[in-house]
Order: structure tokens, then C-alpha cells, then sequence
């Protein structure tokens, strides 16, 4: 796995009284390497899409508007504000967009599955419920210096039965770093807050929050979908956490980071998902699915908590892709690294 490079000379971090400051500062800039670097990325907007690029290479979009639905899958799984496809360095697409077996999940996305509003329960995450969903508002800012490059996006939770409620704005920060080109890192920052004077209650439930889907070839034998279609390509898929435990015994438990592995065309690829410890109950729990490739951090497993004006739920996360198998004790390090821990 890669080594991180120092900042160049010019940077500000450099300018330091003592080793030990020059290792803070070093390890602060976790997934920085040089000026350089920075300026090969590139937002690119259009009326559908926002993409981020370093140099030639798509490091992910950001759907404004949901592309239609596969012919003969229900229009009501098409889903805007979130984040497919999502690619490695050499290109490979480590994120699924209206998946057969669960059409309803879609790249990275944020979604509550057990809600009340107004007295009324509320499903954001399953869309063929028809109770809620949650889609892009507006972009609100695109940016890029010498260290990122990134947008801001504005999406809102909307109830689905009649009238229609806004009740929360989500606002995502995606902040995209340089590397020395060997994995793609990116960060996602969620600010929730509630729209109306009232509040939204996040129920106690076993998954739901900031979510990861993972290729539909990567379903396990034991997947009753996969099961139903012989002809679908499967190819094997592993989950790793900070605790080093695998798909069965890694569900809720409580952890720093989560990765995502599996092969495509014989090629291997991976996606880790860092939590940060500053988020709300962290090490928070983490959903690891028996038989799919998907996963989420859902704090919503420890009980119910309240989303309202005063009181927002918020979360930053770190994704870092590579054409490479897992390797625990790097992942370990950004994690770290990020968390000056």
C-alpha cells in the first residue's frame, strides 16, 4: 500500500519547532501530497452530474438527477442526490446503482429506515414503501485550492403520502484529495437539520444512515437473489473491519473503519469507509449485510435519538479506494492519521 508524501516546502506545515509538531503535522495531512497534484483535479458540472476527476481518472459522481430506472424495474427506485459511480485508480466501479436483488440502494446514500414525523412513521431508505425519500435540492458551492477539491450539495428527506413535508436539509460536503495516484481518497461531511418546528425521531433499528453499496457481482452464494438468477456473474467479496472481523461476526459491531473487497474481471479492488471519532456515538455500529455487498454506519442500532432546529445530526467519513486487497494495518494508520488519535 502507499506511502503518504510530505507537503512540499512552501506548505505552512512545515515550519516547525520540533519533531514531534513536525509528525503531528505530517500526519494531519493524511491523504495530501503536493501542489502539483492538487491542481490535476478537476469539478466538472453539468445539468445531471457532478464529477470529480484526478488527471484522467473519475474518482466519483454525484447524481443531481437520478438516471432512469432499467427498463422493467418501477420508476420509484430512481433516486438523485447521491454518489455512482465511484471508481478506483485503474477504473474500476466499486459502487452499484439500482441493484437487482435490492433496487432501492444506490451508490453511497443517506437514508433513515425507522422514523416518526408528526406521529406518522416514515421510511426514507425503502422507496417502494412510498412513505418518504430523499433527493438533491441544489448545489450550493464548488470549490478547489492547493490541497482539495470538491462541492457542497443541498438534499432534502421528503415524506411521500399527501401533503408532501420537507422535513430535513441534508447538507453534504465532498471534499476529494490529491494522492500519489496508488488509491482515491474523499471525504463526506453531513450536516441533517430539521426544516419544520418539529422534530424528526430516528427510532431504534438494525441498519440505516450513511450507506454503501457494493457491485452486484459480489452477492455470496447464499444470496436468495442470487440464487434466483444461475446466470448472473458472481465473483467473491469480503468484508474487513478495525476489530479484523469478517461479514458474520463484524455486524454492529463498534468500529473505526469498515472495508469493502471483492474482484472484478479477476482484478482486485477495495473500498474502506472510515468513521470519524467525533461523530455522534462513535465507534458507531456498523450494518454489515450476511449475503450483500452493502454496509452502513446506522448509530440508529444503540436507540432512538431526536433530529431537530437545535439539535442536527452530524457525521464525517472518509473513503479510501484501492486496486489492492485490504490491508488492515494501513487502513488502521489513515484512520489515525485523520483522527489524531
Amino acid at each position: 500500500m502507499p506511502i503518504l508524501s510530505r507537503l512540499p516546502a512552501v506548505s505552512n506545515r512545515v515550519r516547525l519547532n520540533s519533531m514531534q509538531s513536525f509528525l503531528v503535522g505530517f500526519l494531519a495531512t493524511t491523504c495530501l501530497v503536493n501542489v502539483t497534484a492538487a491542481q490535476a483535479l478537476k469539478v466538472v458540472e453539468t445539468d445531471a452530474t457532478i464529477v470529480v476527476r484526478h488527471d484522467d481518472h473519475m474518482v466519483l459522481t454525484y447524481n443531481k438527477v437520478s438516471p432512469p430506472a432499467p427498463s422493467g424495474m418501477d420508476p420509484v427506485y430512481e433516486r438523485s442526490g447521491c454518489l455512482h459511480p465511484v471508481g478506483s485508480p485503474q477504473g474500476l466501479v466499486v459502487t452499484e446503482m439500482f441493484p437487482v436483488d435490492h433496487p432501492h440502494q444506490h451508490g453511497i446514500f443517506s437514508a433513515w429506515v425507522k422514523t416518526t414525523y408528526d406521529g406518522q412513521a416514515v421510511d426514507f431508505w425503502n422507496l417502494a414503501g412510498g412513505t418518504g425519500r430523499v433527493l438533491h435540492e441544489r448545489v450550493v458551492s464548488k470549490f478547489g485550492d492547493h490541497e482539495s477539491a470538491g462541492f457542497e450539495v443541498d438534499l432534502i428527506h421528503r415524506t411521500e403520502t399527501k401533503p408532501h413535508v420537507d422535513v430535513l436539509r441534508e447538507r453534504w460536503k465532498i471534499t476529494v484529495y490529491p494522492t500519489d495516484g496508488t488509491y482515491h481518497c474523499f471525504d463526506l461531511q453531513t450536516v441533517q437539520t430539521a426544516i419544520t418546528p418539529k422534530p424528526l425521531t430516528v427510532n431504534k433499528y438494525h441498519y440505516g444512515g450513511i450507506a454503501l453499496r457494493g457491485p452486484t457481482q459480489w452477492l455470496t452464494d447464499q444470496d436468495s437473489e442470487a440464487r434466483k438468477r444461475p446466470n448472473l456473474v458472481r465473483q467473491p467479496s469480503h468484508f474487513l473491519n478495525s476489530l479484523g472481523s469478517d461479514r458474520i461476526a463484524g455486524n454492529h459491531q463498534h468500529v473505526q473503519w469498515v472495508a469493502l473487497s471483492g474482484s472484478i474481471a479477476g482484478k482486485p479492488v477495495s473500498i474502506a469507509v472510515l468513521c470519524h471519532a467525533d461523530n455522534f456515538r462513535a465507534p458507531q455500529a456498523a450494518r454489515l449485510h450476511p449475503t450483500k455487498p452493502y454496509f452502513c454506519f446506522a448509530p440508529c442500532v444503540d436507540g432512538d435519538f431526536t433530529i431537530d432546529r437545535d439539535h442536527p445530526f452530524q457525521g464525517r467519513y472518509r473513503y479510501l479506494i484501492s486496486d489492492t486487497e485490504p490491508r488492515g494495518d494501513w487502513i488502521d494508520q489513515q484512520w489515525h492519521a485523520w483522527c489524531g488519535k
